[in-house]
């Protein structure tokens, strides 16, 4: 937690005075009406939507974003049996369409790794630290959310968001771990395939998503600051908590 909170803060407060010291410096409309943006001079909500005529008009409207944001993913279990909430580092890819206006709809996959362990006396799979995994987990987030931007000035955009993610994961042996190894179910083959069997049931792979971000626009590309909070469905059905919340923040680019 700790490590998480340390390199978030760092990429969010350096990334904000950074590119906040540029959003002064010179620029009007003119970079929006090239792209075919509506001026925002005097709007802070855009809510003038163009239908998009043709595929070739659909297609303008749509910009393409990454992010890179460390997360930290809460394990109420952690001691003994298994590691310390473990902190990852995604790649994020994404859409938004149709950009520049109020609400927008911004999906995005973000991919990462991590390991875990079996616990048969619980039937739970829990992360594990590198001298005790069983599998990899090689995961996708996918979220689907609705985002709200404002422009505050015709360089700077904040934007609020809500939405649902749902997290695929697949378990494979992790490096060094033979299917033959011993396993709190019998082996490490069968311990990885309830890895699998648990990651797929009781609504494990769902979240559901909320975030924020603080963009600056720099001649047609816009970065800033983003971070998201990512609550589990299946660790309250089951009784868990905030078991597997995840927390990430970073920084965004919208091209």
């Amino acid at each position: 937690m700790k490590q998480f909170l340390l390199s978030a803060a760092l990429i969010f407060f350096i990334t904000a005075a950074t590119l906040h010291a540029e959003e002064g410096t010179s620029g009007n409309d003119s970079t929006a009406v090239s792209r075919g943006e509506p001026s925002l001079s005097t709007s802070v909500i855009n809510n003038q939507f163009i239908k998009p005529a043709s595929l070739q008009d659909f297609i303008h409207q749509t910009a393409v974003f990454a992010a890179f944001e460390p997360m930290f993913i809460l394990n109420t279990e952690a001691g003994t049996k298994s590691a310390p909430s473990p902190v990852v580092y995604p790649i994020s890819i994404g859409i938004s369409w149709p950009d520049y206006y109020f609400v927008s709809f911004q999906p995005r996959m973000s991919f990462y790794y991590n390991y875990y362990l079996w616990n048969n006396d619980d039937q739970t799979a829990l992360p594990a630290e590198v001298e005790n995994r069983t599998a990899t987990a090689l995961s996708c987030l996918f979220t689907l959310p609705a985002v709200f931007s404002f422009h505050f000035t015709d360089k700077t955009t904040f934007e609020a968001e809500a939405g649902v993610s749902f997290l695929l994961r697949t378990g494979i042996l992790s490096n060094g771990v033979s299917s033959t190894d011993s396993g709190t179910s019998g082996s490490a083959e069968s311990d990885t395939e309830l890895i699998n069997n648990w990651f797929r049931t009781g609504l494990r792979f769902l979240y559901a998503e909320t975030g924020v971000s603080w963009l600056f626009d720099f001649t047609g590309v816009k970065a800033g600051p983003e971070i998201h909070f990512y609550l589990p469905v299946g660790s309250l059905v089951d009784n868990r908590g905030l078991d597997a919340m995840m927390l990430s923040g970073g920084i965004k680019l919208i091209f």
